[in-house]
């Protein structure tokens, strides 16, 4: 039969109250105190009952990640599914459940998630400059964590890559090996359109490049469907067929960009590099493997879920900005322009 608080509170010579601030990893015990509970714990395998710990204390244990897709059809994509399973794993390492929101919140359902304890604290993606998310979450004092961030992050916790060094780096990598008609395949339209932050910078670091190094300003947005990227590449191939490099920021965009290049019996690297932004292990898939600024989303998603945990357990502590800045891993897509 399994022991009871009681019993353990009768062993170790506390009161229940003081083996409860053990159990839940309270302040206010004395260590003397709280060894002898957890020795009388680990002897009998004790394990609390969850939902009895969420009734008393009034909290979930649980974080929930709010993804709003664009197309439903990625979530299997190996870019978004990393970061849904980073933020699991951090939340499971910490003994918190995990729940995964994917439709469009309008201002009336993301309030009545906040206020119907759903979840203990919430991680937001696909982050505009001005996201009404967050103005919405903050008015009314509920945790939440960016991965990535807005125009103003005063007061806010996020995670993000610095888009804009990672465009100039690519840049700045493709000049060095003598490219100067470089391509650049971006996110879609309508993400610019809609303020989203990975457009918005990733147009940046752009126009930054092509004014530093002088070059021809070869740009096209393009839908995260490998046919659509691929009608766009071979346009922009025929239209500039002198173009000797590619910079792809999506794992889908580089799938019908090397098509593109196929089709048009163009070798990767020997006729055109390629180059990409914002890569986890998938870059190791292509072939060739895809020279790119490393982006591990199953990395990111967990560090997310373990910045919000920290919120929750300590409410006053300072707003965190992670900003990563890029690294870049060379493999077989990119050569020197003969």
């Amino acid at each position: 039969m399994a022991i009871t608080l009681r019993q353990i509170s009768e062993r170790a010579g506390v009161s229940m109250k003081t083996v409860s601030r053990v159990i839940n990893n309270e302040a206010y015990v004395s260590e003397e105190k709280r060894q002898r509970v957890l020795k009388i714990i680990e002897a009998e395998g004790y394990v609390p009952h969850v939902q009895a710990q969420r009734l008393a204390s009034g909290r979930t244990r649980s974080i929930a990640l709010h993804y709003p897709l664009t197309d439903p059809g990625l979530i299997s994509n190996p870019i978004e599914l990393n970061f849904v399973t980073g933020v699991a794993t951090g939340a499971g390492e910490a003994d918190y459940f995990f729940g995964l929101v994917t439709e469009k919140f309008t201002p009336k359902r993301l309030l009545r998630f906040c206020r119907g304890n759903q979840a203990d604290g919430l991680i937001i993606m696909q982050i505009a400059l001005h996201d009404w998310r967050s103005d919405l979450l903050r008015a009314n004092d509920y945790p939440f964590v960016m991965i990535g961030r807005r125009e103003d992050n005063d007061g806010l916790s996020f995670i993000d890559l610095d888009f804009e060094a990672a465009v100039m780096a690519v840049y700045t990598h493709l000049v060095s090996l003598g490219h100067e008609r470089i391509g650049f395949l971006t996110y879609p339209e309508n993400w610019a359109r809609d303020g989203l932050g990975p457009a918005f910078r990733a147009r940046q670091g752009f126009e930054n490049a092509i004014q530093k190094f002088n070059l021809p300003p070869l740009y096209r947005e393009c839908e995260l469907m490998p046919d659509s990227v691929y009608r766009l590449t071979k346009g922009l191939l025929q239209d500039e067929p002198r173009v000797t490099a590619l910079i792809v920021v999506h794992n889908t965009i580089a799938v019908g960009a090397l098509r593109a290049l196929q089709d048009l019996g163009r070798a990767v690297p020997r006729d055109c590099s390629m180059i990409g932004i914002a890569f986890g292990y998938e870059a190791e898939l292509t072939n060739p493997p895809l020279t790119a600024i490393n982006w591990n989303g199953h990395q990111i998603g967990r560090q997310a879920a373990q910045m919000l945990i920290r919120q929750l357990n300590q409410d006053d502590r300072p707003r965190e900005h992670l900003l990563v800045a890029p690294e870049l891993t060379e493999r077989g897509s990119t050569a020197r322009r003969e």
